[in-house]
């Protein structure tokens, strides 16, 4: 892999993972586009735990504050929510989402490695994504607003459903997860920010998956240099979601996924 491929990819799976419009699609459809024959699976987890990290420096103060919560221990909260005042209904509500996550991902990722050459399969799948997020949309505008761990554990679960689809190349991660809580009326906040925290377990399981395709290749600069740009850009995205998400602007990536979509089609 050239730097150019893999300066331009790392840059798309930071962009991409945390926006609401599927790392691994826009990874199919520029990995084509810029002349990968078949995707590079170890620079792919490479990128992949550094978006992982993102998460982990992003709400390094909230996962710190739940941490000491679970001991009895009380923090500044953090940004958003009331996890870190509630730990264990928080931890609950990871470890039930989590659960259908690894069911489906174990049971479809060997099933469907094929889709991600097929950007007929990844233009679809990004249309269901813009329905996804125009759905929500329609719904977060009427104003109904809950905190999430007031909800049923039937609500996790769903969640945990929503995130595992997301296994198919073109449907996003966070816009199935955020748009799941949004439809049931959770608060914005709460809604990014679960997805953010749950897309933890959920990389660290893919990663461990794929951890036998990792070489020595790894230490290359091109890998190392994705890895830091993978990270940064990361972070960034994830601040940009939860501004669009509380100014109720998922509707322009909707839009957006229509034209991908298209473009998916034409080259596919």
């Amino acid at each position: 892999m050239s730097w150019i491929q893999a300066f331009i990819l790392s840059l798309i799976q930071g962009l991409t993972e945390f926006l609401p419009v599927s790392s691994s699609g826009h990874l199919a459809l520029f990995g084509k586009l810029i002349g990968l024959k078949k995707p590079d699976i170890a620079f792919d987890v490479v990128i992949h735990l550094a978006t992982l990290f993102a998460v982990l420096i992003y709400y390094r103060k909230d996962i710190f504050a739940i941490v000491l919560g679970l001991f009895g221990k009380k923090e500044e909260r953090g940004k958003f929510s009331d996890f870190s005042s509630r730990p264990y209904r928080f931890l609950l509500f990871g470890v039930v989402a989590t659960i259908p996550t690894a069911i489906i991902g174990l049971y479809l990722k060997d099933k469907i490695e094929y889709l991600h050459s097929n950007l007929h399969i990844v233009g679809l799948c990004f249309l269901i994504t813009s329905v996804f997020l125009f759905t929500a949309w329609k719904v977060q505008k009427k104003g109904k607003s809950e905190r999430l761990l007031d909800f049923p554990l039937w609500l996790p679960f769903l969640i945990g459903i929503a995130q595992g689809i997301a296994i198919f190349p073109g449907i996003s991660r966070s816009g199935a997860t955020i748009t799941a809580a949004l439809l049931f009326g959770v608060c914005a906040e709460d809604s990014a920010e679960f997805s953010f925290l749950l897309s933890i377990p959920a990389i660290l399981g893919a990663f461990i998956l794929e951890f036998k395709d990792i070489s020595v290749n790894v230490l290359s600069i091109p890998y190392i240099a994705g890895f830091f740009v993978a990270l940064i850009v990361g972070v960034y995205s994830i601040k940009l979601v939860e501004i669009v998400v509380r100014k109720l602007k998922l509707h322009y990536f909707s839009v957006y996924l229509v034209v991908v979509a298209v473009v998916s089609f034409l080259i596919g």
